[in-house]
């Protein structure tokens, strides 16, 4: 009687329609039970190495703990931007890359940037505190020739000892090279920050041993060009383009940490790979926490 009351009943079509309308109920809410949230960001062990590994097959070597900080920082922001991107359906009927998501973003915050000519007192602040920015640095006159292969600094300053202010030899003649004003920035290129140093303290004239990564050269200043003050007024279209810059980055960087306030980055490593960026002095929580408070370049 029971089973023939219940057979009566699953057979109702109302019936039918509850049980199914609740299947559908629960299986919606275990789909959203258990669905990611898109603004939780995971960066575990699998993530972190393929970021290594994509900055050593560009660079050809590992990365510096200052470098893996950066990568991370970087696809950070990026990952923020893409996902982003697509909560307000950029992606919508197209099979764009990541990077290309990437980019929509960045010129959906750009063309809300709205920066004015700034103000006179606005404009004299800025170069007062940019004003070296703006100066005509001193530039040497300087020349050099390279030693033959396997000449050590000692053979180069008895070398350089031995001209003192002479002309350069004979024999060195298809190695010498003269450069004309040219910036601090380009003799330390040559040959690094101390060289370059070196170069510039040594009398004028004074033949100086520097190493490089062709060898060992000798080089000295002939000339020195004083660096030259300038005003606003020589600067002026200059200054206004880089103070809308200016304040362009700061409208981006606001923006940027607009959406960054809305996710959550969280690292899952495993202890071994906690280890090893510990070893190597990596702080990646800092380098999050910048990712979620500075402007996306």
């Amino acid at each position: 009687m029971a089973t023939s009351f219940f057979a009566r009943l699953i057979n109702e079509p109302l019936i039918q329609f509850l049980i199914i309308a609740l299947f559908i109920f629960a299986a919606d809410s275990y789909v959203l039970g258990n669905k990611e949230d898109p603004r939780r960001i995971v960066i575990d062990d699998t993530r972190l190495q393929e970021l290594i590994d994509i900055f050593r097959e560009g660079q050809g070597r590992d990365p510096s703990a200052d470098e893996i900080n950066n990568i991370v920082v970087k696809w950070s922001q990026n990952e923020i931007l893409y996902r982003e991107a697509r909560l307000m359906g950029m992606d919508a009927g197209d099979d764009m890359i990541r990077s290309r998501l990437v980019l929509k973003m960045r010129n959906v915050l750009f063309n809300r940037v709205m920066v004015d000519s700034p103000s006179e007192d606005e404009l004299s602040g800025f170069f007062k505190f940019n004003q070296e920015n703006y100066q005509t640095p001193e530039r040497y006159d300087f020349e050099q020739f390279l030693l033959p292969s396997g000449t050590g600094l000692d053979e180069g300053k008895s070398l350089a000892d031995k001209l003192a202010d002479q002309g350069t030899p004979e024999r060195y003649q298809s190695k010498f090279r003269e450069y004309s004003q040219r910036p601090l920035t380009n003799l330390e290129h040559m040959f690094t920050t101390a060289g370059a140093q070196q170069l510039i303290q040594a009398p004028t004239n004074r033949w100086v041993p520097l190493q490089s990564s062709m060898g060992v050269h000798l080089a000295r200043i002939i000339h020195i060009h004083p660096g030259q003050e300038t005003t606003l007024d020589d600067n002026r279209s200059q200054v206004i383009r880089d103070w809308k810059k200016f304040r362009n980055d700061i409208q981006l960087a606001d923006q940027t940490k607009a959406i960054a306030d809305k996710y959550s980055i969280k690292l899952e490593l495993s202890p071994k790979m906690a280890a090893r960026l510990d070893s190597n002095k990596v702080r990646l929580s800092s380098a999050l926490h910048q990712s979620n408070t500075s402007g996306v370049n």
